[in-house]
């Protein structure tokens, strides 16, 4: 967004008016004196109304609808495959797993899991379109509750893309090692470093999500896994010897916090279930890109995705039980369907009497193994641009650096972003040794965190955002056991694999110290300003007597020239027929001349991050809700500029006790500038892109009260606009 507002407004004399003060002297009873000089904004103008050109306003508006007409929306499969690819990929590694905790229960842990993604689509749904936005939680959060805790909850958002592509990066090599000739052998950390290494440069040269190669990968993803699915029912009816052998094995033993438990039913079913919930990693996916989607199709994808996980997940570890043992899919966990594949193609080959040079299973398990590679691989990619995606938006927001915005010169990509991403990944392989079981932990700390705070996030939705229309509303009973059930999957994990926390916890504090230094960084600098400030000698105190020669010197400037020529005497006109010595400056003094100081060197970078206005649409003169407003604006943006925007449709109405309350909450804070601008035009995506072009702010610096069912326009034609308050 930094980088946006450094471009020049397109009516710069509309930003200059609205930069310039009413008060030509500070007003009555306001106080700045003790204000350090980059901590008193000024004051605002009240007094500035325009009216934006028809002409422009209609071409504003067709092309609005050029690019709306223009934008190619991704249809069911398109979308159902990018998502998918992602969460249907971990059918290759979640088997292995959960019988390493769950043994035998394994079909049964993930069976449970679906019921718990069943109650998550109604979540998703629900809270995804009230709020269509790009974003997935940080998006609902950013929403309901405050920027922090919306960024804090993306921490886990980048931590959870960060092992998936690993975990995904580690198995593709896995499958990969099946298929090449006996006695090839490859480092699989440098064989995964590499693949993450070449996604890196793909996505650095311009390559981007393609919802056609998707859509393929996903297809014959889906045909592979059919394929193998039903062969293996028919191998599982004709052969359940195998299952019932397994069936007659002990419960697993349990690491519970360190300590080695004998397994029982309902310890393999705790914890069973809470590695299961690997098996819907991705479910997350189809909200980072519902912006791009066609209307109706996102529950779609949440439905689409929860039948796959749901069919495919149970049955397959099932079928895996009646072509190997349980010792064995222990063993070789990272390639169980591989070896199924193999068992289930030889017994085919066998009862259908095919001829020896066939090979029928050895071709199985290579067409299992190469589909897995392939489809790992894409959800890989997808990785690489959800973050991408995620941290582009955070960075807008100025919850990360902006030089995450800066673009590749040659490409046009983040290439900051995607290295950065790169190198997390690679420094995950290296930390845990490229352990997929310890990976898989730290994934599931993340990724059920994410889940835990998007339950929150539906909840917060449901008590501080009820007026907001949207689709479908679930029930509390739904939204608290879904919540409840993934409470107990992260348990499950931490009382499993607590020496992961440490990991995990390693990275929730690298990305959480950076977004957390850039939300306190205007907090650092003025305490580092008053700590050096505190060692240098003070020479604060100026004689009254100098007042007037101070004024004298001020009111000499052009600026002041210029007010006073044009009549502008400020609200109170009694305020110039005063005697000098009773009238107090608006402006601060001169600095003193002397050469530039570390000090003042910091004073003016303050100025300069603070130096971004944010726009709050007020559609009724309501004190209350507009001091709400410069409330959140304070307490979650780094600004000391708001303009309050209101439409006033053409009509000349009365607006003066709306004008006194800006002026009011104008002087009640004095470290952020407030002003008011009338527009004469409705409320509409035209006018708000007039707006945001004419001032220069970003659509994603423009704030409104929650919307209602009489709201003239759709939720998802806000394109980005920030809900910061309620009247509930």
């Amino acid at each position: 967004m930094a980088s946006t507002m450094k471009k020049v407004p397109s009516n710069p004399a509309l930003y200059q008016q609205l930069d310039e003060s009413s008060w030509l002297w500070t007003p009555p009873g306001a106080h700045r004196k003790r204000f350090a000089p980059h901590d008193f904004a000024g004051y605002g103008s009240y007094n500035v109304r325009t009216t934006p050109a028809h002409s422009e306003m209609e071409r504003i508006d067709e092309n609005l609808q050029v690019v709306e007409s223009r934008k190619v929306l991704l249809k069911e499969l398109e979308a159902t495959a990018i998502s998918g690819n992602d969460i249907l990929s971990s059918t290759f590694y979640v088997s292995g797993l959960v019988t390493l905790s769950a043994g035998k229960l394994a079909p049964l842990c993930l069976l449970l899991v679906g019921v718990i993604l069943y109650l998550f689509r109604g979540i998703y749904h629900e809270t995804v379109m009230a709020l269509p936005c790009n974003g997935g939680t940080y998006n609902i959060l950013l929403n309901c509750t405050s920027k922090q805790v919306a960024s804090m909850a993306a921490v886990f958002a980048i931590i959870a893309y960060i092992t998936t592509g690993v975990v995904s990066a580690l198995e593709a090599i896995a499958y990969l090692q099946t298929v090449l000739p006996v006695g090839w052998e490859i480092d699989a950390q440098w064989a995964t470093i590499l693949l993450l290494f070449f996604f890196c440069c793909l996505t650095n040269l311009g390559m981007q999500e393609s919802a056609t190669f998707a859509k393929v990968v996903f297809v014959l993803h889906v045909a592979t896994l059919s394929l193998l699915t039903t062969l293996g029912v028919v191998h599982m009816v004709c052969n359940p010897g195998l299952i019932w052998e397994n069936w007659d094995t002990p419960y697993p033993s349990v690491d519970v916090a360190g300590d080695m438990l004998p397994g029982t039913f309902w310890m393999a079913v705790f914890y069973g279930f809470s590695s299961a919930m690997l098996g819907v990693s991705g479910f997350e996916t189809s909200s980072q890109f519902v912006e791009e989607q066609a209307p109706g199709v996102f529950p779609k994808t949440l439905r689409n995705m929860w039948a796959g996980v749901f069919f495919f997940n149970p049955l397959l570890s099932l079928i895996s039980f009646s072509c190997l043992r349980l010792d064995e899919i222990m063993e070789h966990k990272d390639t169980v369907l591989a070896r199924t594949a193999h068992v289930v193609g030889v017994w085919v080959q066998n009862s259908l009497h095919f001829p020896d040079h066939y090979q029928f299973g050895p071709f199985l398990s290579v067409l299992v193994s190469v589909d897995a590679f392939v489809v790992l691989a894409a959800a890989l990619l997808t990785g690489y641009v959800g973050i991408n995606g995620l941290i582009r938006r955070m960075a807008m927001d100025r919850c990360l650096p902006q030089f995450f915005l800066r673009q590749n010169p040659w490409t046009g990509t983040d290439s900051f972003i995607l290295v950065g991403f790169f190198l997390l990944c690679v420094s995950q392989v290296v930390a845990l040794d490229s352990d997929v079981e310890a990976l898989g932990g730290v994934y599931c700390f993340a990724f059920l965190s994410v889940m835990t705070i998007f339950a929150c996030g539906n909840i917060i939705l449901k008590v501080k955002r009820p007026s907001l229309p949207r689709e479908i509303s679930v029930s509390w009973t739904h939204s608290i056991v879904g919540l409840i059930g993934v409470l107990i999957a992260l348990m499950g994990n931490i009382l499993g694999k607590p020496e992961l926390l440490t990991y995990f916890f390693v990275y929730v504090l690298i990305v959480g110290l950076l977004v957390l230094v850039m939300f306190q960084r205007v907090r650092i600098m003025r305490l580092v300003y008053k700590v050096m400030k505190s060692g240098e000698s003070k020479n604060d105190a100026t004689d009254d007597d100098d007042d007037a020669d101070e004024m004298e010197d001020i009111l000499k400037s052009p600026a002041i020239v210029r007010k006073m020529s044009r009549g502008i005497a400020g609200d109170d006109e009694e305020l110039a027929t005063k005697p000098t010595g009773e009238q107090d400056l608006l402006l601060p003094p001169p600095p003193p001349a002397s050469k530039p100081s570390c000090l003042s060197a910091l004073s003016t970078e303050l100025k300069k991050v603070q130096d971004v206005p944010f726009i709050f649409y007020c559609k009724h003169d309501d004190l209350h809700m507009l001091n709400k407003a410069v409330l959140y604006i304070q307490v979650n943006e780094q600004t000391n500029k708001i303009i309050i925007v209101h439409c006033a449709d053409y009509n000349q109405q009365n607006v003066t006790s709306l004008t006194e309350h800006v002026k009011l909450l104008d002087l009640l804070y004095p470290r952020v500038k407030i002003s008011l601008l009338i527009v004469n035009s409705q409320f509409n995506a035209a006018t708000v892109e007039w707006l945001s072009q004419a001032l220069n702010v970003p659509i994603n610096a423009m704030f409104i009260s929650c919307p209602d069912s009489n709201f003239a326009m759709k939720v998802s034609q806000l394109r980005g606009m920030r809900i910061i308050a309620s009247y509930d």
